[in-house]
């Protein structure tokens, strides 16, 4: 790292707290849905139904880069819950989706409410200019570990 420049060895300091820090997160956090806790994962994955609406298990696995043998337990787990709901395709019979629940949606819809007040909050007294900057800064490192964005 020598001969990189300061503002680079500071920017991949940064990104390496940031790293750790949401990676921390995500082996502690569960949330608490109705009766039941959910893991973080299973959490994405309900917000990733929310976002694109019902989805086969392998596109779900596929998004959330897991395995489609960790996600069809965890989908069982939220079916169990009723947070998620399998529905079979009226085109193809063989084709099921999961859907998230409106169980499910009450139960996200707070702590995504949440979460983007935490973001709107920590992020608000920066110009536009800076956040665009950013996201073209994580994009590149994004693409540095094999995860370029639109992918």
């Amino acid at each position: 790292m020598k001969d990189l420049p300061a503002s680079n060895v500071e920017l991949i300091q940064a990104f390496k707290n940031a790293y750790r820090s949401a990676d921390r997160r995500k082996g502690r956090e569960s949330h608490r849905l109705g009766d039941s806790p959910v893991s973080q994962a299973q959490f994405e994955l309900l917000i990733e139904l929310k976002k694109q609406g019902p989805m086969a298990v392998g596109e779900l696995a596929q998004s959330n880069g897991l395995s489609a043998a960790s996600v069809s337990q965890m989908v069982d787990r939220l079916s169990e819950q009723g947070h998620v709901e399998r529905v079979r395709s009226e085109d193809d019979r063989r084709v099921v989706r999961v859907e998230l629940s409106k169980q499910g949606e009450a139960a996200i819809d707070p702590i995504l409410e949440k979460w983007r007040r935490n973001w709107k909050q920590a992020l608000k007294d920066l110009p536009v200019e800076d956040l665009e900057a950013a996201t073209r800064v994580l994009e590149r490192i994004a693409a540095i570990y094999g995860d370029p964005a639109g992918e």
